[in-house]
């Protein structure tokens, strides 16, 4: 009996001991498929982790190229860029590593990034070149480009050997020759209008900040519009094609940065010009107290910037004859000079004058015609026509004043742009945008953030 139960023990204790054994194989089997696993997930929180941290690096960039251009637009967007006047980097150039206070448009950028919690910031930048990392943009005035660097450290995986990672991104601001040629500044009401039996043929995108829901842009008789696109801020009834962009947001003054040509005290060079003026019929650059007027006569301007001290520009009828196509740019202004205190009075050409007039090709006014004094009275306006073989080769530039455009079918001029408060189109006009004799192209410069 007892070696019965002896054998029996020893068949139940058997099995015990194998179950075990294969237990404890069990256990090491799923303890050495657990690290690969553990690191297989480490890897991916890693991986997930940096592909957060990236996000971040990219959204430091496109600050800092944003901060950077869009101040470079505003101070210095109306002169033209070299390297001596802008900062220039063709090699990646690590930003100063503590900033207080910026000295130019890039360390804003630099600071920006900073902001974001990245300290290895990098920039290149140039002039009148097209962006290296972006190819098929056309050539910039000015463009920056921001690397944003970081290295992390590794959390789970690193259990894996991988301890470190590195994310880096870029962004590339940059300043482009605009699309539009014709801007309505005004915020309200009807920005650009049309009326009687005219033909306006535009080659370039007309800009409205008004935010009317209907008339921004507004049309009265038998009018026929073309150009390329139409950006509104409001809306409009007015059946254009192709279809308006609306709901747009607003831009600001695109010459917001361009400097006066001058400033009261004025002192007069000629004093209410006319036929008994020293150096009549030829005119030279000076400040003009009074104005210029143009009756039954010809006018020849001599290259240079004219400054007029209240009285505006005018001509008479169609024996008036004004003659400025060597480069020329008219300031209209007004206020105290040594003749005597003037109030501002708006540039009146007759439509049925004959006018042949053309901006600069060099200079901080390349590309500028005419150029209203921005404190110009609220209510100002300017009438600009000619007859068939007039034509304006320039910028019209009135921020704060009202102008009627009577224009010209006339595609002497190479290429005419528009930026006034409101803008009144009357009779058949044609607007080209070849800007192939202006060093920058446009002198109406936009901010784009290209990557």
């Amino acid at each position: 009996m007892e070696q019965e139960a002896s054998l029996r023990t020893q068949s139940h204790s058997r099995p015990n001991r194998k179950l075990r054994g294969r237990r404890g194989q069990t256990m090491i089997m799923v303890t050495l498929g657990l690290v690969p696993m553990f690191g297989m997930i480490g890897l991916v929180t890693d991986i997930g982790y940096m592909h957060f941290v990236k996000e971040s690096a990219q959204t430091a960039a496109e600050a800092a190229a944003s901060a950077a251009i869009i101040q470079y637009h505003a101070t210095m967007g109306g002169s033209f860029p070299s390297c001596s006047t802008s900062v220039c980097a063709s090699t990646s150039t690590a930003c100063p590593t503590t900033i207080t206070t910026p000295a130019n448009p890039v360390q804003n950028g630099c600071m920006y990034a900073y902001n974001q919690g990245f300290t290895n910031v990098k920039y290149t930048a140039g002039v009148n070149s097209v962006p290296p990392t972006v190819t098929g943009t056309g050539t910039a005035s000015y463009w920056v480009t921001f690397y944003v660097i970081k290295d992390v450290p590794q959390m789970f995986s690193a259990i894996m050997g991988n301890t470190q990672g590195t994310v880096a991104s870029r962004s590339t601001g940059a300043v482009f020759g605009a699309t539009d040629c014709i801007y309505a500044l005004q915020r309200t009401g009807t920005g650009l209008s049309m009326s009687g039996n005219i033909t306006l043929t535009s080659a370039c995108g007309i800009y409205v900040n008004s935010s009317n829901a209907t008339q921004a842009i507004n049309g009265n008789g038998s009018y026929t519009v073309s150009a390329p696109e139409y950006d509104i801020v409001g809306g409009t009834t007015t059946p254009l094609s192709p279809a308006p962009n609306q709901n747009v947001s607003p831009v600001s003054d695109p010459l917001a940065s361009l400097p006066a040509p001058a400033s009261a005290p004025y002192t007069c060079t000629y004093t209410n010009y006319g036929s008994s003026s020293p150096g009549y019929p030829n005119l030279s650059p000076g400040t003009y107290c009074g104005g210029i007027h143009v009756g039954n006569e010809t006018l020849t301007m001599a290259t240079g910037t004219y400054i007029l001290v209240g009285g505006g520009l005018s001509t008479q009828s169609t024996n008036s004859h004004l003659i400025g196509n060597s480069g020329v740019t008219i300031y209209n202004t007004f206020g105290a000079s040594t003749s005597g205190t003037y109030s501002f009075q708006g540039n009146n050409l007759s439509a049925n004058s004959d006018v042949s007039l053309k901006a600069p090709t060099t200079g901080t006014y390349a590309g500028i015609l005419f150029f209203d004094d921005r404190s110009a009275p609220a209510g100002s306006s300017d009438s600009y026509g000619g007859g068939s073989t007039s034509y304006f080769e320039g910028t019209i530039y009135a921020p704060t004043v009202d102008i009627t455009y009577s224009g010209t079918s006339n595609t002497t001029a190479k290429y005419t742009l528009l930026v006034a408060n409101t803008i009144h189109m009357v009779g058949n006009s044609t607007i080209q945008n070849d800007y192939s004799s202006l060093p920058n192209g446009s002198p109406l410069q936009q901010t784009v953030i290209i990557e």
